[in-house]
C-alpha cells in the first residue's frame, strides 16, 4: 500500500449510507466544471418508508441543499452536517435530489454563519428569496436536467466574495490537498493571520474550527480507502494504515474515529455495510 494513495489532490465526501438508497445517482463535479470547488457533487435517491427506511450519515464537513418530491409537492431545505454518526430516520416516499457544497462554501449563495447550520434542517426559503430556478425545480423529473438548472442559479447566485471568505477558501483547500495532514499554525504562517483569527472565520464559514475539518477530512479520506480494501478483501494491517492515513498510531486513530463516528474503523465498516442493500 502506497502513502500517495492516501493523500488525495481532490477531496469526495464519502457517504456510503446514501449510496444504498434505491435508485442512487451522483455526479461529481469534474476538474473543468464551472463548480470545481465549490460544489463536491449532485446525488439523488428514492426513498420508501417501508424499505431501507433510514440513512447513516457520517460528518463530511458538508453543507448540502436538498429538494425531496412528494406527492403533496416539493420541499426545499439545506441540510446541516454533523459532528458524528448518526442514523436519520426516512419518514417520506418520494425523491431527494441533492447539492452537496464544500467545506466553507455555502456562504457563497447563502448569507449565514454556517456553525448555525450544524446538525439542523432549515427550510431554504427561510433563508432566501424565491426565485424563478428554484420555483422550476418542482417541474423538473430528470436528474441531468435539475443539475443543469442548479449549475446555472448557483453560478448565478454566487457572489463576490468578502476577504475572509478568500482566506477560507484558500485554507479548506490546503486542508483538503494534505488530506486533513496539515496544522492550524502552518495555515496561520501561510495565511499570515492568527490562529485565533482563523478560528473566527472558519467558525463563521464552515462552522467548525480548523483543526476540527482537518480531522474530518483526514477520518474520510481513510474511511473511504479502509472501505475499498475492506470490499475487495484486501489484508490490512490497521497499525500501518493508520500511520499512512496521517495519524500518530492505531491509538490516535482509533480515538478519532470514536470522537467522528462512534466505533472502531473495522467495526464503522461493518456497522455502514451490514445493512440490506435495496
Amino acid at each position: 500500500m502506497e502513502n500517495s494513495c492516501l493523500k488525495p489532490h481532490f477531496y469526495k465526501p464519502y457517504q456510503p449510507g446514501f449510496e444504498k438508497k434505491i435508485n442512487y445517482k451522483n455526479f461529481v463535479i469534474p476538474i473543468n466544471h464551472p463548480l470545481f470547488g465549490i460544489v463536491s457533487d449532485f446525488y439523488q435517491f428514492e426513498s420508501n418508508t417501508t424499505i431501507n427506511n433510514e440513512i447513516c450519515v457520517i460528518p463530511d464537513g458538508c453543507i448540502d441543499l436538498l429538494f425531496t418530491y412528494t406527492e403533496e409537492g416539493v420541499s426545499k431545505t439545506v441540510e446541516g452536517f454533523y459532528r458524528e454518526k448518526i442514523i436519520v430516520p426516512v419518514s417520506i416516499t418520494g425523491c431527494a435530489f441533492g447539492v452537496r457544497f464544500f467545506p466553507g462554501s455555502i456562504t457563497n449563495i447563502l448569507k449565514i454563519n454556517t456553525s448555525e447550520l450544524i446538525g439542523k434542517q432549515i427550510p431554504l426559503m427561510d433563508l432566501l428569496s424565491s426565485d424563478y430556478d428554484l420555483e422550476k425545480m418542482k417541474e423538473i423529473s430528470n436528474f441531468n436536467d435539475r443539475i443543469v438548472l442548479m449549475t446555472n442559479y448557483i453560478l448565478k447566485k454566487i457572489n463576490k466574495v468578502y476577504d475572509s471568505s478568500k482566506v477560507v477558501h484558500y485554507c479548506t483547500k490546503k486542508i483538503i490537498s494534505f488530506g486533513g495532514n496539515i496544522s492550524v499554525s502552518e495555515l496561520a504562517s501561510e495565511t499570515s493571520y492568527t490562529i485565533r483569527y482563523l478560528r473566527e472565520i472558519f467558525h463563521k464559514h464552515v462552522g467548525v474550527s480548523p483543526k476540527e475539518l482537518c480531522d474530518i477530512i483526514k477520518f474520510q479520506n481513510s474511511f473511504a480507502i479502509l472501505s475499498k480494501f475492506q470490499n475487495d478483501n484486501i489484508a490490512l494491517s490497521l497499525s500501518n494504515f493508520a500511520i499512512q492515513s496521517g495519524y500518530y498510531d492505531q491509538s490516535h486513530m482509533n480515538k478519532s474515529y470514536k470522537k467522528i463516528a462512534g466505533s472502531l474503523p473495522k467495526k464503522l465498516y461493518i456497522e455502514m455495510f451490514s445493512q440490506k442493500n435495496h
